[in-house]
């Protein structure tokens, strides 16, 4: 197999349970991240024959790792802006991507429904097109999902479950009181 198509995956704790990204190394393309599980045993899920452990991971998934612990520590309240070049999009429409940067655009602490996000990208009535999007979302975290409600501020349905991502709202509206910060907005990024 050609060193482009092996899928490599890192595994690491973080205080909400151990986490993984997957990704190609030539070029890095992350193709997955895995939000926290609280057993080791729960990530070998993700995993099939053509993934292999990397225990001399990429400089970039050092980077996006370290970046999630530091999210999940509260060290950090600027996550990596996703940069496109390292994520392997190719299985995604162009209106998945739109949702997928409207969505990337939530300021930290901040929260968006669903059918605000499709008035981001002028399909104010595909809402539940941009849920379906989210519920897929290979980049959690990096690509916020976890920010996005609904319309009846209800929390609605995650990859993670409910309580992670109530976990996860409750994390970042705690950090922006604790550090009396602002978030930037979309614009500042």
């Amino acid at each position: 197999m050609k060193e482009d198509q092996i899928v490599h995956h890192f595994i690491f704790q973080t205080k909400f349970g151990y986490s993984a990204i997957f990704y190609k190394k030539s070029p890095f393309l992350l193709t997955r991240i895995v939000l926290p599980k609280t057993n080791k045993k729960k990530l070998s899920a993700f995993s099939d024959k053509n993934k292999q452990q990397d225990y001399n991971p990429h400089k970039k998934a050092i980077i996006i790792s370290k970046s999630i612990i530091d999210y999940f520590n509260r060290t950090s309240v600027h996550m990596l802006t996703p940069s496109w070049e390292w994520l392997d999009a190719g299985g995604l429409t162009e209106l998945q991507k739109l949702v997928y940067s409207a969505t990337a655009k939530i300021p930290y602490g901040k929260l968006s429904s669903y059918k605000e996000i499709a008035e981001v990208i002028n399909r104010p009535n595909a809402y539940r097109f941009v849920g379906t999007t989210l519920a897929k979302n290979p980049f959690p975290i990096l690509i916020p999902c976890h920010r996005v409600i609904r319309s009846n501020n209800t929390i609605g349905q995650f990859a993670g479950g409910k309580n992670l991502k109530i976990k996860m709202i409750e994390l970042e509206r705690n950090t922006v009181k604790k550090f009396h910060f602002k978030p930037l907005s979309s614009n500042q990024l």
